[in-house]
């Protein structure tokens, strides 16, 4: 059984839904912490019960570099800059997929978007470059979306 390469699963962020980032360049390690909220108890009989309430998911984008190109600059440096929390200047949308089909330079898949709030958590970083990591949380109801990406310009339309 042959096991699937790391990127094949894949993080986009956008603030208008339009302008696509994938996310990643910068980090060896990028996951989606699903943070779920679980409670193990034992009643007086000595019977557990487990009861889960769902998931408060968090993906930590750190490092990243400001890249004044990046669809995400210009909002995520004035949110951090300015110490901005608004709606309007920090929500946008999170697109996940795990792409089913690999051709040539192209993927391709079936992806899950909703929104997210999408929040500096720093300025500055070492000598590599300027740093603004960033944490999205995703929230809301997901909608089933069709990613297609080409790996060698990194352009992706999600429809």
């Amino acid at each position: 059984m042959a096991k699937l390469d790391r990127n094949r699963l894949m993080f986009f962020a956008s603030f208008n839904g339009t302008n696509w980032e994938v996310l990643g360049r910068d980090n060896d390690d990028l996951s989606k912490s699903l943070n779920p909220d679980t409670e193990t108890s034992k009643n007086v009989l000595g019977e557990s019960t487990f009861k889960h309430s769902g998931y408060e998911p968090e993906i930590e984008v750190d490092p990243y570099y400001a890249d004044p190109s990046s669809p995400l600059y210009e909002k995520l440096q004035a949110a951090a800059m300015q110490e901005k929390y608004g709606d309007d200047d920090i929500k946008g949308y999170f697109v996940e997929v795990i792409f089913s089909t690999v051709n040539g330079d192209t993927m391709s898949g079936t992806g899950y978007k909703r929104d997210a709030y999408i929040v500096p958590q720093s300025t500055g970083g070492d000598t590599a470059g300027l740093g603004i990591p960033f944490t999205i949380n995703p929230v809301g109801a997901q909608t089933s979306v069709t990613v297609s990406y080409t790996k060698s310009t990194r352009a992706v339309t999600i429809s």
